[in-house]
């Protein structure tokens, strides 16, 4: 809970989930794609959790890229 005012906030119930983790290749073209190669990958397969067959188990989905 916040405590800053004009702020609410609720905590998160049991049903949300935060999956974390690293993927490596050692396909030699996509291990030299781009970040911003990536992030397209990414966002497409964002895209289609929340919209595709599987939306009904997705109210949203979010991903980010790390590294440089």
């Amino acid at each position: 809970m916040s405590n800053r005012p004009g702020v609410k906030t609720t905590p998160v119930n049991g049903t949300h989930l935060t999956i974390s983790d690293t993927l490596s290749t050692t396909n030699i073209i996509m291990a030299n794609w781009s970040n911003a190669m990536w992030r397209n990958v990414v966002s497409r397969a964002v895209r289609m959790l929340t919209s595709g067959p599987f939306k009904s188990h997705f109210f949203s989905a979010t991903a980010t890229i790390g590294g440089n």
